[in-house]
């Protein structure tokens, strides 16, 4: 499975719209600094990306006191692609795909309960369903989904595809009290091939589960870092 970090491209649904950032002299080294330095419109600094790759948090970020997460609901956004008719010949030549309703709803619904499953196996925290103090709000996005799967055109002869999605994988963190964003982080993932079309949905659960498993591991690393005696100054 490929993976690809393409920060230009996100969608302006995360909020990473980034700008340069100088980092001034008593930010915590934990932090980007020179030309990986980057904060985002809504205040979040890069961490060093040999630290902790693709990540953005609040400088002052400490998640000693969040001992509860609140599970928000997943969120996936499909890339608009112009609706155009595919001939057997024009087919071959195009390298992304509308995905219909019907697909994008399947996909919404299977990331929604496969992030709950995960987050709910995360031993770091406990699950509750009430905000407090000391809950932090975890969310789960994919963002700029495109797929990889041509429809059926009648002729044609394509039954094997390079690859089936790729999308923004992103988790974000909140408070619970002030809805404040405290973290967030943004990976491109693609479910490679090549495989049959036909299998496509067989994949793609797996696919979702491994992305999902991802972000609770970009949870863990996170609250590692920002605890209360770990925190790197």
């Amino acid at each position: 499975m490929k993976r690809r970090i393409e920060v230009a491209i996100l969608s302006a649904a995360t909020g990473l719209i980034l700008l340069s950032y100088a980092g001034e002299s008593h930010a915590q080294s934990i932090l980007a600094i020179g030309p990986d330095a980057e904060v985002t419109e809504d205040g979040l600094h890069r961490i060093d990306p040999s630290i902790m790759d693709a990540a953005w948090v609040k400088p002052d970020m400490d998640l000693s006191r969040y001992t509860r997460i609140f599970f928000m609901p997943a969120v996936t956004q499909f890339r608009e692609i112009v609706e155009r008719q595919y001939s057997a010949r024009t087919i071959q030549h195009a390298t992304e795909f509308p995905v219909s309703e019907t697909a994008q709803t399947r996909l919404r619904e299977l990331f929604g309960e496969v992030f709950y499953e995960i987050i709910e196996d995360v031993e770091s925290y406990e699950l509750t369903d009430e905000l407090g103090r000391e809950v932090l709000m975890v969310r789960g996005f994919l963002t700029d989904v495109i797929s990889g799967v041509p429809p059926d055109i009648p002729g044609s002869a394509v039954n094997i595809v390079r690859w089936a999605w790729e999308a923004n994988v992103v988790l974000e963190l909140r408070d619970s009290m002030s809805g404040e964003v405290l973290a967030r982080t943004v990976e491109r993932l693609r479910l490679d091939g090549p495989m049959d079309a036909t299998f496509v949905w067989v994949l793609t659960p797996r696919a979702i589960r491994s992305w999902s498993s991802l972000l609770a591991l970009r949870l863990d690393e996170l609250s590692d870092l920002y605890t209360s005696g770990s925190r790197l100054l």
